[in-house]
């Protein structure tokens, strides 16, 4: 993978440890993968008006991927969390589902990649960081993501499954894919599974071009994916209270 940092209104971060952190960061996911991600990114921060993360839309697919970044200064867990999201777009070929109804389910998995991410890289980083003075951002990682986990707003109500949750939201959620609180509540409901199976994460590369509603959408991700992974597909597809066809 080539990254690199763009000249931008970085506050007092430095662009070579910004470099440093987002490799870093992309390497938990993309050490999973069976074909690593080996395109070129460039990494611009967000213009004053703009305080959305995102990935850009290219006009060809020889231009470079292009994700800005809302955060400054040395708020390490804020980049690595919005960077994790965007990447996990990028590795999901977002390009190829542009104006999906089930955008919203995309946009679950990557805020899903986030969470996994810094959790991760808190793990790792107690022992080994980027750079050996790091190793005290371990602490601030982790709760960052505890801080996101932990919000009544992101809880599952009592007594209620995740398939009837679903069953009243999936409507809404395809009008609007960007509904950061219930997209957070079932990617973070999906998380153990992700931790336990992260070879899982080789099927998201694989997300159908399908308009279905979920039920059936899930069936034709379990159809597109590689063998290695439908297992993963019909734990994922239980878990949300559905059953594949196949």
């Amino acid at each position: 993978m080539q990254l690199s940092v763009l000249p931008s209104d970085w506050g007092n971060a430095q662009l070579c440890d910004i470099k440093v952190l987002l490799e870093d960061t992309a390497s938990h996911l993309n050490q999973l993968l069976r074909i690593p991600f080996a395109g070129e990114i460039h990494v611009k921060a967000a213009p004053p008006n703009d305080a959305t993360p995102r990935v850009f839309y290219r006009c060809s697919l020889h231009e470079p991927f292009v994700i800005q970044l809302a955060t400054r200064n040395r708020l390490w867990s804020q980049y690595a969390f919005q960077f994790s999201h965007e990447f996990c777009h990028v590795l999901s070929h977002y390009e190829s589902l542009r104006d999906n109804p089930n955008n919203w389910f995309h946009e679950t998995i990557c805020e899903l990649a986030s969470v996994f991410t810094l959790r991760r890289m808190a793990k790792r980083w107690l022992t080994s960081p980027p750079y050996p003075n790091w190793a005290d951002y371990a602490e601030s990682l982790e709760s960052y993501v505890q801080e996101r986990l932990s919000r009544q707003e992101v809880q599952l109500p009592i007594g209620i499954t995740l398939l009837a949750w679903l069953s009243s939201h999936e409507d809404e959620l395809r009008e609007d894919r960007y509904q950061r609180d219930k997209n957070s509540l079932i990617a973070y409901a999906l998380l153990p599974i992700f931790e336990s199976e992260p070879k899982g994460w080789n099927s998201i590369g694989r997300f159908p071009n399908s308009q279905a509603r979920l039920a059936v959408y899930l069936s034709d991700w379990y159809a597109s994916v590689d063998s290695a992974d439908k297992s993963f597909i019909v734990r994922l597809s239980d878990a949300l209270g559905h059953t594949i066809v196949t």
